[in-house]
């Protein structure tokens, strides 16, 4: 029997799953990635969603989301391999692959694509950010500002 919580969380999923999803892409980098990162997201925001105030949903996920990003930049271990398997491409990867703000997120650090994506990406207010994240607004300020010089720096030596 589906409970009236199972149902707004039901509801509220299928809402946000497209965002959540190009949130989570543009800071793993990869599709598979992603799709544990919102998973897990989901999964934990699930466990307290009684708590969650249906206004404040998409704030409490996607804090959830940069938080399991966090998780696992720091478990993160490279396994060696004896060669790279060959990656099979689906119609989303392929988009994915060419988008130029992947790349340009790829190039900065864990941290700077956190605040970038959290700040420009979904829209966070400046004071928000520095909540989500345990720092200072002016932490996120001058963090924002060094990551998108970084990728002005790297767009006039790479033109496309």
């Amino acid at each position: 029997m589906t409970t009236r919580r199972d149902q707004e969380f039901e509801e509220f999923v299928l809402a946000a799953w497209p965002r959540l999803r190009r949130a989570a892409y543009l800071l793993a980098h990869d599709s598979h990635d992603a799709e544990d990162l919102v998973q897990t997201a989901l999964t934990r925001s699930y466990a307290r969603w009684s708590a969650v105030r249906k206004e404040g949903a998409y704030s409490y996920v996607h804090r959830a989301l940069v938080n399991a990003y966090i998780d696992t930049t720091r478990r993160r271990r490279p396994v060696p391999v004896e060669h790279v398997p060959e990656r099979a491409t689906d119609d989303d990867d392929t988009f994915e692959d060419r988008s130029e703000l992947v790349d340009l997120l790829a190039r900065l650090t864990p941290r700077e694509r956190s605040i970038i994506v959290y700040r420009y990406y979904l829209d966070t207010p400046e004071k928000e950010v520095a909540e989500r994240l345990g720092v200072a607004p002016g932490t996120v300020r001058s963090t924002a500002s060094r990551a998108l010089a970084r990728v002005r720096a790297d767009q006039e030596r790479n033109p496309r």
